[in-house]
């Protein structure tokens, strides 16, 4: 199963907030990758990036390496996870309020990423 078909088997509102997520953290770049890993949709760039988890309710927005991003606006709960920390919506308009702060969360977990791989391969 690939990732679209995965979200357009979903009840509302998670199928409609996965799919606006998911087009956010594919605007990242040609780079990213997606794939349906442990039942969920995951996305790579230049290594875990970030997954979405719909649950009863809403939709969880987990980054891998979540502990590293600034997070200004303190969105991020690390529900007693020391790496990985995620933002749950429950509606479109409470993703489309946050739209800017999930962007920089995005794009700053994607440099992070390309900055830890580049310099791994350069050792």
């Amino acid at each position: 199963m690939n990732v679209q078909r995965f979200i357009a088997e979903l009840e509302q509102p998670q199928r409609d907030i996965l799919t606006i997520l998911r087009a956010w953290i594919l605007d990242i770049g040609s780079h990213v990758k997606e794939k349906i890993s442990n039942q969920i949709p995951y996305f790579e760039y230049y290594g875990n990036l970030c997954y979405l988890h719909p649950l009863d309710t809403g939709v969880d927005l987990g980054f891998v390496h979540g502990n590293v991003l600034s997070d200004d606006e303190h969105l991020l709960e690390s529900k007693g996870r020391k790496q990985v920390k995620s933002i749950t919506f429950y509606s479109v308009a409470e993703v489309e309020e946050h739209e800017e702060e999930i962007r920089h969360l995005l794009n700053e977990a994607a440099i992070l990423n390309e900055y830890h791989f580049k310099r791994k391969k350069r050792k």
